[in-house]
C-alpha cells in the first residue's frame, strides 16, 4: 500500500475515535490528560491492526491449504460482535457520565473518563474497526512498519483534535458539559448497536 492509501485507511479508523473524542472532551478535560490519552487511543490501534493482520494473514494461509474444501469463515460475524460490544461500552460510558455528573451536582466534583479500566476499555472499543482492517490486510502485502508508524500518528492527532474540541465545546456548554457528552455517547452507542443489529 502507498503512503497515501496508509493515510486514508489511518483517518478512516480514526472517525470512530473523533466521535467519541468530541463528548468526552466537554467533561473538563486537561491537556495533559488529553495527551496521555492520545497515545493510549494510538498504541491500542496500533495493537489491534496488527493483531489483526497477523491473524488474517494466518488465515490466507490456512484457507489457501484448505481452499478446497470450501471452508465458509465467519468473518462479518466476528465483526459484527465486536461491533455490539464496542456500542455497550459507549453505551455505558456515556450513562456512567451522565450518572457521574448528576452525582457530582451535590459532591461538585467531575469524573474523568480518561483514566485506569474506563480509558483501557474506550480505546480497545474505538480501535475494533483497526482489528477489522487488520483481517483484510493480512490478506495483502503491507509495510507493517510504515503502517504502525502513520496509523499511530494518525490516531494521536485526531484524538488530540476530538478531544480538544471538546475540551473547548466544554466551556461553552458549562456546568452540563458532562451531561451533554454522556448523552451523545449513549446515543451513539445506540445507534451503532441498532446498525449492528438490523
Amino acid at each position: 500500500m502507498s503512503i497515501i492509501e496508509l493515510f486514508v485507511l489511518s483517518a478512516a479508523l480514526g472517525t470512530d475515535l473523533f466521535s467519541v473524542a468530541v463528548p468526552i472532551g466537554m467533561n473538563k478535560v486537561r491537556r495533559l490528560v488529553i495527551l496521555q490519552s492520545a497515545v493510549v487511543f494510538a498504541v491500542f490501534h496500533i495493537i489491534m491492526i496488527l493483531a489483526g493482520y497477523h491473524i488474517g494473514h494466518w488465515l490466507g494461509t490456512v484457507v489457501e491449504h484448505v481452499g478446497a474444501h470450501h471452508i465458509d469463515w465467519p468473518v462479518a460475524n466476528v465483526q459484527n460482535f465486536a461491533t455490539i460490544i464496542g456500542a455497550l461500552v459507549l453505551t455505558g460510558l456515556g450513562i456512567n457520565m451522565v450518572k457521574e455528573n448528576v452525582s457530582s451536582q451535590e459532591n461538585h466534583s467531575s469524573a474523568n473518563p480518561l483514566h485506569g479500566a474506563a480509558l483501557m476499555m474506550l480505546a480497545a472499543s474505538v480501535s475494533i474497526d483497526a482489528l477489522a482492517a487488520g483481517f483484510s490486510l493480512g490478506m495483502i502485502d503491507v509495510d507493517l512498519f510504515r503502517l504502525s508508524i502513520i496509523l499511530g500518528l494518525v490516531i494521536f492527532a485526531i484524538a488530540v483534535m476530538g478531544l480538544g474540541l471538546g475540551r473547548k465545546l466544554g466551556r461553552y456548554i458549562g456546568e452540563r458539559a458532562e451531561l451533554v457528552g454522556g448523552i451523545v455517547l449513549i446515543l451513539l452507542g445506540m445507534h451503532i448497536l441498532w446498525t449492528a443489529i438490523c
